[in-house]
């Protein structure tokens, strides 16, 4: 049960820390809808893993189909961020990615592999802020 309680920990706060990285140049997500969905991306996977294991028969479960859920739900929320200015402009695209790696990272939570949801945070990271750096000097806003 412990263990179960860490990982839905950790997945919040990855999330959170995901959230706040990326909203502080969005303001159309809050940093909490990032948590909320890393959060429920760990607990999906934790209850599709529990099921699969408290049959013990391989044949009659699944454990991937309800983290693929996951991936379909994100689509769906993601297209709903994804919109064309009034320039023709298409923005959203990075918010979008944003919460589909939080939901990726809580999957990965979910299952156990804390190292790699760390070392993809740290990834994230560096991509995130790299790209605002090279982009500054790219359109000359350093």
């Amino acid at each position: 049960m412990t263990q179960y309680l860490l990982r839905v920990l950790l997945a919040g706060i990855i999330g959170l820390f995901i959230g706040l990285t990326s909203t502080s140049a969005n303001k159309t997500l809050s940093s909490r809808t990032f948590s909320i969905i890393c959060m429920g991306s760990a607990l999906i996977t934790i209850t599709s893993i529990g099921f699969y294991q408290s049959l013990a028969l391989p044949w009659f479960g699944d454990p991937g189909r309800l983290p693929a859920q996951v991936i379909s739900a994100l689509g769906f929320l993601g297209t709903g961020l994804i919109w064309v200015t009034e320039d023709h402009q298409v923005a959203g695209v990075s918010s979008a990615a944003s919460l589909w790696i939080t939901a990726m990272l809580g999957m990965i939570i979910g299952v156990g592999l804390y190292n790699i949801s760390v070392l993809g945070v740290v990834f994230f990271l560096i991509v995130y802020w790299v790209s605002h750096i090279v982009e500054g000097y790219k359109y000359g806003r350093r």
